[in-house]
């Protein structure tokens, strides 16, 4: 939900306005990127940026205030402001926190969806080695559910084990095709875990929806024709199956890192599929390594998506116009592409670095390859 500047301006006088005793209770935070980046040549697009110079993509600001309400319970609100979306200001987060134990806490509200080993700090471009978290892997788009979740952290043996189970609803605006379309996913429903042993730690996360939908009319022509012409010869079962409405979709993923504070090398797999649809199954992964030398941090990742079409044997058609319209629908979302990148990092100051990164994408399907040179301030206070 977007908010304008005077909304906002008046949100923070009226806690301004507040008695100094209230005001004394709220803990206040923040974060920040700025960005700046183009490919190297005329034709080049990638990750929103192309040969012109644009600060825009990834420079974002973020202000998060903590406040509580009494010892076990708090109230956190984060607004973020990016240029990717003309800085118009967002509520990213909003959440009441419960601490049943010292080591339980229950949240409630709008809260980021923990897909990935990072979704916690994906926005803190300062708490990670990299200009962005790779794109290989982290291209589910939409980030945060409206719901609630329970958290537990336990220690067994020499390990410290970090448990959340989660459930909600997400209901979004998401980029399809290149077009912005509404998803809607209900009774969403999961877990992660992680395990941490002195420098290792994995982690595995395995969330599903019984009720995804996804309107897909308007975002292409292709597809529009396509469940015209369905529609017209009486094909509406094919047609239901096409489209992404009351489906069941599933995500997997499993993460791995092992920081011995000299060196690291971590690596990401994810799986996400919608059943019955015509939405290839993403199946995305990434291995990156890095070396750090005093101020310094040299890195290096190695990114894939590796996207399988739907099967259309399971479709009772006997046009092979037809045929081949469903399989154009399918590819329209298909990706198959590998990313290099190399990169460095160097403290400026203390919650400030300056990070440079390169990156080279092959796109597997059209044969195109693109160029990225980008570098970025992230701070934190």
């Amino acid at each position: 939900m977007k908010y304008s500047l005077s909304a906002c301006i008046g949100a923070a006088a009226l806690v301004i306005g507040l008695p100094s005793q209230a005001q004394d209770k709220i803990e206040w935070s923040g974060f920040g990127n700025i960005a700046a980046g183009m490919t190297t040549g005329s034709d080049d697009q990638l990750f929103g940026y192309d040969n012109d110079l644009d600060f825009n993509p990834d420079t974002l600001f973020a202000l998060q205030a903590k406040a509580d309400i009494s010892e076990k319970l708090t109230v956190t609100t984060q607004l973020m402001s990016r240029g990717s979306e003309d800085f118009d200001l967002g509520v990213e987060w909003a959440y009441l926190q419960y601490q049943l134990s010292d080591s339980t806490s229950i949240n409630m509200g709008k809260l980021r969806l923990p897909l990935y080993m990072y979704s916690d700090s994906l926005d803190i471009g300062y708490s990670y080695h990299w200009l962005r978290t790779p794109e290989s892997v982290y291209r589910v788009p939409f980030d945060n559910y409206t719901g609630v979740n329970l958290q537990h952290n336990a220690f067994v043996g020499n390990f410290i084990f970090n448990t959340q189970v989660i459930a909600g609803n997400v209901n979004d605006e998401i980029e399809a095709a290149g077009t912005e379309t509404d998803a809607e996913i209900n009774n969403l429903i999961g877990f992660n875990t992680s395990a941490s042993y002195s420098n290792l730690t994995i982690r595995l996360a395995y969330y599903q929806s019984n009720d995804a939908n996804i309107e897909l009319r308007g975002i292409s022509d292709d597809i529009d024709g396509l469940l015209a012409t369905l529609e017209a010869i009486g094909a509406n079962q094919i047609v239901s199956e096409l489209d992404v409405a009351e489906d069941d979709g599933t995500f997997t993923g499993f993460g791995v890192m092992y920081d011995n504070f000299d060196w690291f090398v971590g690596a990401e797999y994810t799986e996400l599929e919608v059943k019955n649809s015509y939405i290839p199954k993403q199946r995305s992964s990434y291995i990156t390594a890095g070396k750090r030398f005093s101020d310094w941090t040299l890195h290096a990742t190695f990114g894939r998506t590796n996207d399988k079409v739907i099967d259309q044997e399971r479709f009772n058609i006997e046009n092979p116009q037809l045929q081949q319209g469903i399989l154009m629908a399918a590819t329209t979302q298909l990706s198959e592409v590998d990313y290099k990148s190399i990169g460095a990092r160097f403290s400026i100051a203390s919650g400030a670095a300056l990070k440079f990164d390169v990156t080279h994408s092959d796109d597997k399907r059209t044969d195109e390859s693109d160029v990225l040179v980008s570098a970025a301030v992230q701070f934190v206070f």
